[in-house]
């Protein structure tokens, strides 16, 4: 399963890197680099909603699912990154027969909060 988010072009684009994966939790990392800045040479916001995105997807895979999909998502941004790496990290919230909600939090390595997320995936 690793793997198979590993491979993606997308994934591999944004140059995320994933520290593990067990029941119901997942957690990634992302330096910051100038091709994922904004105009403002912070860390984007858009590279930031699909690292929690696929932060979530990846724990939400670990729960038994081939295939998990995004039903909804909501990002709060709470600071910048100007400079290091951001820490993404989801845990299982819920689960049921066919859906699992989720939070997910980027720190930075700082630990600082950078954004906070619920989300709920179809399993």
């Amino acid at each position: 399963m690793i793997e198979q988010f590993e491979d993606g072009p997308y994934f591999q684009l944004l140059g995320f890197e994933i520290d593990g994966v067990e029941y119901g939790k997942a957690s990634m990392r992302l330096k910051k680099k100038t091709e994922n800045d904004n105009m403002q040479n912070m860390l984007h916001g858009g590279a930031i909603m699909s690292g929690i995105d696929i932060v979530m997807g990846l724990a939400s895979r670990s729960l038994g699912s081939d295939a998990v999909s995004t039903i909804q998502m909501e990002v709060r941004f709470i600071k910048s990154l100007a400079e290091g790496t951001a820490i993404f990290r989801a845990e299982l919230l819920h689960q049921t027969n066919s859906t699992a909600i989720l939070t997910g939090r980027v720190i930075s390595d700082r630990d600082e909060l950078l954004a906070y997320s619920t989300g709920t995936f179809k399993l």
